[in-house]
């Protein structure tokens, strides 16, 4: 692709609160591209799971997009006009003409709603890259001992045109079993893992895709950074409450550090239903490990921060920056000139 950028990209970080409503969470992103566009971005993050969180496996089976099918669709033909692309209409209105009675507007069936087109038509509306941190994509393989569905947890990146230009497939799925407190967690059950590693270059830099869980495997990022030349490092989440507290912040400053890059993540905050709940602090990190903008959620007490769904945070990407970090402290090198294979 081989864009040309300058030294400084202003780019938007969403946190949301999506629920299991697709029409009312393209309503909210579009109202987080139109405050974008209001700040002079380039780029919109939004967080795991932007379209659509259910409360069930089922639930969320059955609200899965085939994302290589309606990544195709002609967006011409979607926005013309035609009383059954009403939906359309309105995301294009609050991007365009702010309109500001989103949540009043008449909630369609989400047998009615794309969240793929929809995401394509707020970025083309908005002339905005968006990340779309992740969506059930459907037609997964079941897992080897079970014929059960399964969907892909995948995150997609969007350009201005509203093309589909990369995807990116979660690697690291949370299985977990401690019979000695009855915990027996298979995101592997519903759940496919992806296979491949995506750095994907767009106008604010080289970003290097990941999605939520993956954070905790430094060795994907530095795979990401060195094979990759990945300069900004993406990970979009939907993280709970008793692992946010914990590792949240932890766990990105050092992914920020360790590897000399920007980190942005994308956070869901608060209750999206009776059965989940978010930890929130949607965060940009500079190369040297320092907190850009936070947006804020639950604080290590346990209290909530008042904070606002949807909304975004804005930070400055330097390419300058990234090079003068690396010059200072030159790990990569360091770690060639290392005795050691790591």
């Amino acid at each position: 692709m081989n864009l040309t950028r300058p030294l400084l990209q202003r780019v938007a970080i969403a946190q949301l609160c999506s629920t299991s409503n697709k029409y009312q969470n393209l309503l909210n992103v579009a109202f987080c591209a139109r405050e974008a566009k209001k700040e002079g971005c380039s780029m919109l993050f939004l967080p795991e799971c932007f379209g659509f969180i259910g409360s069930s496996a089922q639930q969320t089976l059955e609200n899965a997009e085939d994302i290589a099918s309606l990544s195709s669709t002609d967006l011409n033909s979607l926005l013309e006009n035609d009383t059954r692309n009403e939906w359309i209409h309105n995301l294009q209105d609050v991007v365009i003409n702010e309109v500001n009675n989103a949540k009043e507007m008449n909630i369609l069936d989400n047998s009615e709603v794309s969240i793929i087109e929809g995401i394509r038509v707020i970025a083309k509306s908005s002339d905005l890259w968006i990340s779309g941190g992740g969506i059930h994509e459907s037609n997964a393989p079941p897992a080897a001992d079970s014929d059960n569905a399964r969907v892909y947890n995948t995150h997609i990146i969007v350009n201005s045109l509203g093309d589909i230009v990369s995807k990116y497939r979660k690697i690291h799925l949370f299985d977990v079993s401690i019979p000695s407190r009855n915990i027996h967690l298979k995101e592997s059950a519903t759940t496919a893992p992806g296979e491949k590693l995506v750095v994907c270059e767009t106008p604010v830099g080289m970003l290097g895709l990941s999605t939520c869980y993956d954070m905790r495997f430094p060795e994907m990022y530095r795979h990401l950074v060195e094979e990759g030349n990945a300069e900004i490092l993406l990970m979009p989440s939907a993280f709970t409450i008793p692992t946010g507290q914990a590792h949240w912040h932890t766990l990105l400053r050092a992914r920020a550090i360790e590897n000399q890059c920007y980190v942005i993540a994308a956070a869901q905050y608060g209750k999206h239903n009776e059965k989940r709940e978010s930890y929130g602090h949607a965060i940009g990190i500079d190369p040297w490990g320092k907190v850009l903008v936070d947006a804020g959620g639950i604080d290590g007490s346990g209290t909530q921060d008042k904070v606002t769904t949807p909304s975004i945070v804005v930070c400055d990407i330097k390419k300058d920056e990234i090079e003068s970090v690396r010059e200072r402290m030159p790990i990569k090198v360091h770690r060639l000139n290392s005795p050691f294979s790591w």
